[in-house]
């Protein structure tokens, strides 16, 4: 009877805990996990986040090809202005037949503020002549058809940052706030609800810096498909502006490339 009692009693302690050894297997099966399998999980993670990033430049893309069916690409304000650039019908049609398409803002990321949004930055991207953030500002086709894709708080950013560039308030829409870089006082402008979720898109700390300040930047653009107006579609992309990748699409260390349009990626 007592052999039976101290035999249950063994099982039940053994049952209740793990000894040294397994204690150190677990242990060692943890590390190597986290050497190995964890960097592949959390890339795994950053490049599906990529993907869903993508569709809605995909979505934009449709937003603005089902506004096609309805409207014109040319049914815009001509007396509207975006940071001293005038928007204009005939370089608006020119532009985007071409290769380097249309520029609508540009985004800018930090490896630790976050993705900063506006109309262009004249003193570090000198080489974007066909910027026309005045679509976006000015009404019309292009500023209904983004904001029906949800990017309508970056019309609010663009019009705010253009009237109230020395005292720009956080709305419903967007969030503003200064920060002191090298003893300079800028502007951080973001959407309330985040556009993007990936790091690539909301300032990489892995990314390598191909731009002054710290951050990168990059245009994001539309133009025909093709270059050729008679494909009655307009695609979507994220421009690199500095970098061996300069003019071409944004493409991740991961293989993402920020394209509707995929013949531009290769």
């Amino acid at each position: 009877m007592l052999t039976k009692v101290l035999n249950k009693t063994t099982r039940n302690s053994r049952k209740a805990g793990f000894t040294i050894v397994e204690l150190m297997v677990v242990i060692i099966v943890i590390n190597l996990l986290s050497g190995v399998a964890l960097p592949q999980l959390t890339d795994y993670i950053e490049k599906t986040r990529q993907k869903i990033d993508l569709m809605k430049l995909y979505h934009l893309r449709d937003a603005l090809n089902r506004a096609l069916y309805e409207g014109d690409v040319h049914d815009i304000d001509e007396s509207a202005t975006c940071s001293n650039r005038k928007t204009n019908k005939d370089s608006l049609s020119k532009w985007l037949a071409t290769d380097n398409g249309v520029t609508l803002f540009i985004m800018e990321m930090h490896d630790i503020l976050p993705t900063n949004y506006q109309a262009d930055n004249k003193n570090r991207i000198k080489d974007d002549t066909q910027n026309m953030c005045g679509l976006l500002t000015g009404g019309g086709f292009w500023a209904s058809a983004l904001k029906d894709a949800g990017f309508g708080a970056i019309a609010d950013i663009l019009y705010a940052r253009d009237h109230n560039s020395n005292n720009i308030k956080s709305t419903s829409t967007f969030t503003a706030y200064k920060v002191k870089i090298n003893n300079q006082d800028w502007w951080r402008t973001f959407p309330t609800q985040p556009l993007f979720i990936s790091r690539a898109i909301n300032g990489d700390p892995d990314a390598a810096k191909t731009g002054d300040g710290g951050q990168n930047r990059y245009n994001f653009k539309v133009r025909w498909t093709g270059g050729k107006e008679n494909s009655h579609s307009i695609e979507v992309f994220i421009q690199s502006v500095r970098g061996t990748n300069k003019g071409k699409p944004f493409t991740t260390r991961l293989g993402t490339c920020f394209s509707t349009e995929t013949a531009l990626c290769y």
